[in-house]
């Protein structure tokens, strides 16, 4: 995993020089530094922020046509990704394909729990949780493609079950206003 990051890392690195056609940034940063910047958000902003509200997308479609809900009288600035512009089939499409691009977020080292420590994001665990997570995204947006709710049903229960796996293992409920419990690994013999 470690090398795969570095390798997007690289790529990354390789095309922006490639397109700016030197090795810095208008501002003067160095390309490699735009690419690799610390996290700005905890795990815990990052999952109210983007998973959450694209796992909704994705979820609705189990119990309600996404084709059937009326769009918002001005899409292009609709909070909500179903009656926005690109909303319907194609919002549960994008916000699956967004949730498995989300999964490189997962794995940015630096980033934080809310409690302050720092995410390990070399763990075994950790890995096999995110890959797991993207591989079941990526399930949904092609469920998504067929418009096939029953699909949606199917790949969503799947996508659900991978996030409540990893929540099981690393969010506990922290009494209100501590976030001390949040992305510590439990021990085995602790209660789910």
């Amino acid at each position: 995993m470690r090398n795969r990051i570095r390798w997007r890392s690289l790529v990354a690195v390789l095309v922006v020089q490639f397109a700016s056609g030197c090795a810095e940034s208008p501002n003067g940063e160095s390309a490699e530094a735009n690419v690799q910047s610390a996290p700005l958000m905890t795990v815990n902003q990052l999952m109210h922020a983007i998973l959450f509200p694209l796992g909704n997308a994705v979820f609705l479609a189990q119990t309600e046509d996404p084709a059937a809900i009326p769009r918002d009288p001005m899409p292009s600035a609709s909070p909500n990704p179903l009656t926005g512009l690109y909303g319907g089939w194609q919002a549960v499409e994008n916000s699956a394909l967004a949730l498995a691009e989300s999964a490189d977020l997962l794995l940015i080292a630096g980033r934080t729990c809310s409690n302050g420590e720092v995410v390990d994001v070399e763990t075994a665990d950790w890995i096999r949780f995110v890959d797991d997570y993207r591989e079941k995204s990526v399930a949904a947006y092609e469920a998504a493609l067929t418009k096939d709710q029953d699909a949606m049903v199917d790949a969503s229960g799947t996508l659900s079950e991978s996030c409540l796996a990893c929540h099981r293992a690393y969010r506990r409920e922290p009494t209100p206003g501590d976030a001390t419990q949040r992305c510590i690994p439990r021990s085995p013999a602790a209660p789910r």
